[in-house]
């Protein structure tokens, strides 16, 4: 079999989004299934006004922090625009490309042109490769590819199968600017050939570039490499997933208090399954032994959050040793003050609410009450059963006199002294935990009673007795 090399070419216009993500995942499993297949890196920071440093950096850090290692030095494309511009003028030298100086407000004209009576023909540049004087030009031009106007073009897609377009709806697209920079569409095929890529996997809104760049590869006499364009993700309303469907940003996912696993394990699945999988749960090793590209649906994947939540829930409560949530409190200010005021009672909060977590960042609506100092009951609260006003301060007392403030001896008195008076436990469960929290629901009794202490326990229950 021969090595697969890969890679993941995100532009740094942006931090990395999920659509990003889930074509890098996609291209590290495929190579991660031979040992001597790679994984490339390359940052296309040719876009120089809205190329930023810090979204580089955050591509590079969210990666990392998903176990998506690249194989070698990362390859930043502004650094390679000499080679660029070589094989533009050897594409125009070849007579494969053409120069080219029509105004751009001309152009313009031209597409909208095309656009408004839906021509087929897409070349707005018809007469600067037929002028002598336009190609005798030593500055100011632009370098334009030539593309056949007969015949089809034709991709073997490991994804779409077999596709194909009218050549007469190919422009002579840019390769280089008149400012001599190079475009895109030129940079993106020289660099893969030069990074020995055979296997390009991006999104199906790149296929009608595929077309379009597979003339470089053959003018220049380049190997052409395999390709496999994944069907973009939607929201749940259909449309293209973007920022209005929620934090779609690893970033922003990562700070609410998302886990790798869950994360990884939520995209894969989107328009892929693994055969004879009994369940939805499944590690980044188990997708990397039972990938294949071919099984990818041709369809639009659905992006839910509720089923994100669902993984990262599974996830945070296989959590043992817990510190990965501790990382997580030190970097978030508010749950950081409460760790450095008691771990301990922290700790023993997630433990009791991970459960009902989605990520990391919801614990803040339960742990904010026990920390309270200044706590204060709800006085808009439904009657309570007359059983538990009568025997309230009998029970108070009791507690009051428990000597042993572990969650044990806490879940016997409370037994015991039920059992003893013939109450029914949610008569005296129900009013305890709003008393207590300002919640109706909630974990148990014994819980609440032990995270909060005895000392805050009887001033708070105290409380509703002056009320």
């Amino acid at each position: 079999m021969t090595d697969i090399i890969t890679r993941f070419a995100p532009s740094p216009t942006g931090n990395l989004h999920l659509g990003g993500l889930r074509t890098a995942l996609v291209n590290f499993i495929i190579s991660k299934q031979e040992s001597t297949s790679k994984f490339f890196l390359r940052i296309e920071d040719t876009d120089k006004e809205r190329s930023n440093k810090i979204y580089t950096q955050n591509i590079i850090e969210s990666l990392d922090w998903l176990n998506i290692k690249h194989d070698t030095k990362i390859q930043f494309q502004s650094q390679r625009i000499k080679r660029h511009k070589e094989v533009a003028e050897l594409l125009l030298k070849n007579k494969y490309a053409f120069k080219c100086n029509c105004d751009e407000k001309k152009l313009e004209e031209k597409r909208d042109y095309i656009k408004k009576h839906k021509l087929k023909i897409k070349k707005i540049c018809t007469t600067c490769k037929n002028d002598k004087k336009i190609q005798n030009l030593k500055s100011e031009y632009a370098i334009r590819i030539q593309i056949p106007t007969e015949g089809e073009t034709i991709i073997n897609d490991l994804v779409q199968g077999k596709v194909s377009t009218n050549n007469i709806e190919l422009d002579d697209y840019i390769i280089l600017r008149k400012d001599g920079s190079p475009t895109y569409m030129l940079s993106v095929v020289v660099d893969d050939n030069d990074l020995g890529i055979n296997l390009i996997i991006r999104g199906d809104d790149h296929l009608n570039n595929t077309f379009r760049q597979k003339y470089i590869y053959e003018y220049m006499k380049w190997h052409i490499p395999n390709y496999a364009h994944i069907s973009l993700i939607h929201g749940e309303d259909g449309s293209k997933l973007s920022k209005r469907h929620g934090a779609i940003n690893i970033i922003d996912l990562k700070k609410k208090g998302y886990l790798p696993e869950a994360i990884i394990n939520n995209l894969i699945l989107l328009g892929w399954s693994p055969k004879n999988q009994q369940n939805e749960i499944i590690s980044l090793q188990e997708i990397i032994n039972k990938f294949d590209i071919k099984e990818i649906s041709k369809s639009s994947s659905i992006f839910s959050f509720d089923k994100l939540n669902f993984f990262n829930n599974y996830y945070l409560r296989l959590e043992k040793n817990l510190n990965y949530f501790i990382d997580y409190c030190k970097k978030n200010d508010e749950l950081n003050f409460y760790l450095n005021e008691d771990q301990n009672k922290m700790l023993r909060l997630f433990e009791i609410y991970k459960k009902d977590l989605n990520y990391y960042e919801e614990i803040l609506k339960y742990t904010k009450v026990y920390f309270d100092e200044n706590y204060e009951i709800n006085q808009d609260h439904e009657k309570f059963d007359i059983i538990f006003e009568n025997n309230f301060s009998i029970f108070l007392d009791g507690l009051s006199n428990l000597e042993n403030w572990s969650k044990y001896e806490i879940e016997e008195f409370v037994k015991n002294f039920l059992k003893q008076k013939n109450i029914k436990f949610p008569i005296f469960a129900k009013p305890l935990r709003f008393i207590l929290t300002n919640y109706y629901q909630g974990p148990s009794i014994s819980d609440i009673f032990y995270i909060l202490g005895k000392k805050n326990t009887l001033r708070r229950l105290n409380q509703y007795i002056k009320d």
